[in-house]
């Protein structure tokens, strides 16, 4: 079935793109849409900053401590002997978690999706503020903002459900929020 012209901008017998107000209305909806987007991928590249480095700090501490006790000279049975492996032991296991795990490469490709979306947001809001005269076709303005929706779309890193939904709440995007 054919959209109806309406919804994309046309006139229906001339195809003329006219900016109607169900134009106008997804075009605001596709800003807050990005705009949530936008806002969930910087949280979570703040999150994966932050857990970097509380992975981080520990294993290069813990490193550290064994490193130091190790030319300190240990005797063996001794409580020293044990807390150093156990020290050892933590800051092998936070070393490969933080390898395993990549926070501060997700939190760089969440960053930069947000950067993305906020471009496409801001060329959203131009278009809005923009005489309609001097816009162009509503078809033509849509295509090209829905490409590059679905092209950062592609390009970035998942969101969870939970993070995504906070932030579609907040932006008021509309959609079906579907249980989990």
């Amino acid at each position: 079935m054919d959209p109806d012209p309406e919804e994309i901008g046309q006139e229906p017998q001339t195809g003329a793109g006219t900016w109607t107000p169900r134009v106008e209305s997804l075009l605001k909806d596709w800003r807050n849409r990005v705009y949530a987007a936008q806002s969930a991928h910087y949280r979570a590249a703040d999150v994966f900053r932050m857990l970097n480095y509380i992975v981080g700090v520990p294993a290069v501490v813990f490193a550290s401590l064994v490193g130091t006790a190790l030319f300190s000279g240990l005797e063996q049975d001794s409580p020293k002997t044990l807390m150093v492996a156990s020290a050892s032991i933590l800051a092998a296991v936070l070393a490969g978690l933080q390898t395993f795990l990549r926070f501060a490469e997700r939190a760089a490709h969440h960053g930069t999706a947000g950067d993305w979306y906020s471009a496409i947001r801001r060329d959203i809001e131009q278009t809005l503020h923009l005489p309609v005269e001097v816009r162009g076709t509503p078809k033509e303005c849509l295509d090209r903002i829905r490409k590059e929706m679905n092209r950062v779309a592609q390009d970035s890193p998942e969101l969870s459900v939970r993070r995504w939904r906070r932030e579609a709440t907040r932006f008021a995007v509309k959609e079906p929020m579907t249980p989990l």
